[in-house]
């Protein structure tokens, strides 16, 4: 029996259990096994008389190196021993990445790790900056480290673990490359997708591909962003559907050049948590200016990396004014070779390169002014365009 390995990772304090747990508990009938990694390693360092917790596996990690390494390689080992043994289909593998803290490192996994393993694919599962923020504030373990203080807490601290813990991945899937070992692919997925949509990505992928949602998405009203919603859920029954507002961080980068267009000697930011509208974050401007750079360069490599995992891309313009973000999708879609369909319900033609763009799918046609008349026509091709 062909058995598929998905390694589960990312950044810590992101929610990914937690997520993952939730999502796995509707996965009714499905043949899958899950391995906590770190369940592993507490059992190992049991047995060589080291008690691992939660609390101090991070201090435990890094003064103790090299006793760490050989007990996460004896995690490993026992999982892909248990793999090996397995009568289910899907195996998923969850582990933190890279993580810094202070003047040393806990890697969630090395070189010789993955090679063992053989992940099919990676998926790196993420939250946005305040909701993280908002995480370790709850986490009476976690706050204490950062001296109970919200002070602490940076945004610029906590988007460089998304840029280690991606970069780390990248890295040894590269090097695996080298030796022959093919990971199919490399996602980076928002854990404000619904839970429905991680298990089609896990277990239907083959008869519901993947989808990109190309969407404008700022500054419009409500009214706009429930129509999208609306698009989303109804392509969503057909295809596995990937939304770059699934990890809002684009909230703070608009708040943050809203406040300070507004006020250019503005001190302090105040953003409104997106969920629930009555949390009021207020970061220092240095903090977020730092922050927002990275984020920005985050957002565009992390929307690019959606399209370039994706069968196609629907894309979904209910707004006249062409969107330069949605121009720069379907220009990494048509690099590709993805599928574009574009939905634009205007009598004004778009810009000529977007017309270019949205001509790309089987049957050619330019543009679609009714939804549901572009959801039947992807559905119709779809045989063609999953073959590209």
């Amino acid at each position: 029996m062909r058995r598929e390995v998905i390694l589960l990772t990312g950044p810590p304090l992101n929610g990914r259990d937690e997520y993952i747990g939730e999502a796995l508990e509707r996965a009714n009938g499905e043949s899958y096994a899950y391995y906590h990694v770190f369940d592993y390693i507490r059992e190992v360092g049991k047995e060589r008389g080291v008690r691992i917790t939660r609390k101090n596996v991070l201090d435990f990690a890094i003064s103790h190196p090299d006793m760490m390494n050989e007990i996460r390689d004896e995690a490993f080992e026992r999982i892909r021993k248990e793999i090996d043994e397995s009568d289910k289909r899907v195996h998923l593998v969850s582990t933190p990445s890279l993580f810094r803290w202070g003047s040393g490192s806990v890697i969630g996994f090395t070189l010789s790790n993955l090679k063992l393993l053989g992940p099919d694919r990676v998926i790196i599962i993420l939250d946005d900056v305040l909701s993280v923020r908002r995480r370790i504030i709850n986490d009476p373990e976690w706050f204490e480290r950062f001296g109970e203080n919200p002070e602490n807490i940076k945004l610029t601290t906590l988007v460089m673990w998304r840029e280690d813990a991606i970069n780390h991945v990248k890295t040894l899937v590269h090097e695996l490359k080298k030796e022959g070992i093919n990971v199919r692919y490399v996602l980076q997925f928002g854990i404000r997708h619904p839970h429905e949509v991680f298990l089609d990505l896990i277990f239907r992928e083959n008869e519901k591909p993947l989808v990109y949602l190309s969407y404008p998405m700022t500054g419009h009203e409500e009214e706009y962003y429930h129509r999208v919603r609306g698009f989303y859920e109804k392509l969503s029954e057909h295809f596995t559907v990937l939304d770059p507002g699934a990890l809002d961080d684009w909230w703070v980068v608009a708040e943050y050049d809203n406040q300070v267009n507004q006020n250019p000697n503005i001190k302090r930011i105040k953003i409104k948590h997106l969920l629930d509208g009555d949390v009021v974050e207020e970061l220092e401007r240095e903090d977020i200016e730092q922050a927002t750079d990275i984020l920005r360069r985050q957002l565009v490599e992390r929307d690019f990396n959606l399209v370039d995992v994706s069968k196609a891309i629907a894309v979904y313009h209910y707004a006249e004014g062409v969107s330069a973000g949605v121009i720069s999708e379907m220009a990494e879609a048509y690099r590709t070779l993805a599928a574009i369909y574009l939905y634009y319900p205007f009598k004004r033609r778009p810009s000529p390169f977007m017309e270019f763009y949205g001509m790309q799918n089987p049957s050619r046609r330019t543009m679609f002014k009714d939804e549901d008349e572009m959801i039947r026509a992807m559905v119709e091709e779809k045989e063609y365009w999953t073959k590209a």
